[in-house]
């Protein structure tokens, strides 16, 4: 529920009603707009994961 807090601005009490399902789902929303570089697997440089020529 921290991630639908700082990305939608929700309080529990907002989120209180949401089945498990919509918990889930927004969450996974809340995810993909924190971080919509990632959001399609793709690995970020910022995260550690840089690419290495040989």
């Amino acid at each position: 529920m921290a991630d639908l807090a700082i990305v939608f601005h929700w309080t529990p009490a907002d989120c209180a009603e949401f089945s498990l399902r919509e918990l889930m789902d927004w969450r996974e929303r809340a995810r993909k707009r924190s971080n919509p570089e990632n959001s399609h697997g793709a690995r970020s440089q910022a995260a550690g994961h840089s690419r290495r020529s040989r």
